[in-house]
């Protein structure tokens, strides 16, 4: 329970050495964040979606035709995929009529890394060039000569290295390919 005293000009006449009891957090204080993620979190999990093991900011919620909506929640930025766009529509719906929200379109960005998508294609890529560069304008080192990293150029990742097994997709969630 949070207590404070009673703000000025809602006193009640006799009763100065009396406080107030909060039912709901206010924004600033130290509990805020939590009441606010605890009520996000019940919200979400009413919706039929189902918080990672893993990682609790991280959710996912299974169709019938065993699709999947994956939705990603840092502090109060949120990043939703999903191979249906309606369902990401109906979610963007139930969220705005219970929480203050503003749709920022197509994710292009998040946590410093961008987005670039190729729909023709089908192709995804995820790139934190610019958030390196800021970093190394930070650290006084732009005008620096590049070198080549630990590891050779000839190692290339593609989804065929992406977990195959039943009990490798099941634990990180990923459908079996």
């Amino acid at each position: 329970m949070i207590y404070m005293s009673q703000p000025e000009g809602f006193e009640m006449k006799g009763s100065k050495p009396l406080v107030c009891l909060l039912k709901r957090s206010l924004y600033g204080l130290k509990q805020a964040p939590r009441q606010w993620y605890k009520r996000f979190d019940d919200f979400i999990i009413h919706q039929n979606f189902t918080r990672s093991n893993y990682d609790w900011c991280v959710y996912t919620k299974v169709f019938s035709d065993g699709s999947r909506m994956y939705l990603l929640l840092y502090v109060d930025d949120m990043l939703l995929a999903c191979k249906d766009p309606r369902e990401i529509q109906i979610l963007k719906k139930q969220l705005s009529s219970e929480f203050d929200m503003k749709d920022l379109g197509p994710a292009k960005k998040i946590l410093g890394m961008e987005i670039v998508r190729n729909r023709s294609q089908q192709e995804l890529f995820l790139t934190q060039g610019s958030y390196l560069k800021k970093v190394v304008k930070r650290f006084g080192m732009d005008s620096c000569k590049p070198v080549n990293g630990p590891i050779g150029r000839q190692f290339i990742l593609s989804s065929s290295q992406s977990p195959k097994t039943q009990s490798l997709c099941q634990e990180f969630h990923i459908p079996v390919q």
